[in-house]
């Protein structure tokens, strides 16, 4: 590859919240996106592909357009469905574990040839909830975030001899339309921060990540949460939402 050519990589669930902001994040860095969603919606400059991130034939078509001449120096499995219900509902279970996990998977398997070829790296999008928090709407959900990071630590050590990185982002509450608004996204008296996160936050991290300056950060978890997931039940009344600063 030559130096002017743009560092490539895929999205999937790249038409809304944190997959969307990463796409826009990697393309305003020079990357050239590709965003493979249900929806055909896809930030500026970036080449959106419709359909189902966990259907072989879908993946193969956004593989095909993502991966020039046989490389792809990114990708970044975000596509995924919320918790919801009912819990011991086999269905749901099965819809959840095929979309949160085995898609992620699947992406992950056949990109991976092109990813060798590139030395690229891959970032899965993971959650607190399993790792951390256990779900009352979604065992489900729960279960496939939880293998989100066993299968990220999994291909981590597949690929550390092939020149392929691999980490999981864990985000905590953002405010996107996937995430429960339980409070105002500005006054969250369960996280330290006092607020949820912005989308863009986390696509910081995926471009950190992605990118070269990452090169020895493989096989690890970035939890991004306002520091949720280290406030202790009884503390969590006394958590205040930070006093607003203003720049001069």
């Amino acid at each position: 590859m030559s130096d002017r050519e743009p560092r490539r990589c895929l999205v999937t669930g790249g038409s809304s919240g944190i997959g969307y902001a990463a796409a826009a994040r990697l393309a305003a860095d020079g990357w050239a996106v590709t965003s493979l969603s249900r929806r055909p919606l896809a930030p500026d400059g970036v080449q959106a592909i419709a359909g189902d991130a966990s259907a072989v034939t879908d993946i193969e078509r956004a593989l095909a357009a993502a991966a020039a001449e046989g490389r792809l120096d990114g990708l970044v499995c975000s596509a995924g469905v919320p918790p919801s219900g009912p819990w011991d509902d086999e269905a749901h279970w099965e819809q959840v574990l095929r979309v949160d996990l085995t898609a992620a998977w699947q992406v992950a398997r056949l990109a991976w040839p092109a990813l060798r070829a590139a030395g690229g790296s891959v970032v899965l999008l993971g959650s607190i909830v399993g790792s951390s928090e256990g779900s009352l709407r979604s065992p489900a959900y729960a279960a496939a975030k939880a293998g989100i990071e066993g299968l990220g630590r999994s291909l981590a050590l597949i690929g550390a001899k092939e020149g392929v990185r691999v980490n999981v982002l864990a985000p905590g509450a953002f405010d996107t339309p996937f995430d429960e608004k339980l409070f105002p996204p500005s006054t969250r008296p369960d996280v330290p921060l006092g607020r949820m996160g912005a989308p863009e936050e986390a696509a910081g991290i995926i471009a950190f990540l992605l990118g070269h300056e990452a090169s020895y950060v493989s096989g690890s978890v970035w939890r991004v949460d306002g520091g949720r997931t280290v406030l202790s039940p009884a503390s969590s009344a006394g958590v205040a939402a930070p006093e607003e600063h203003t720049e001069s």
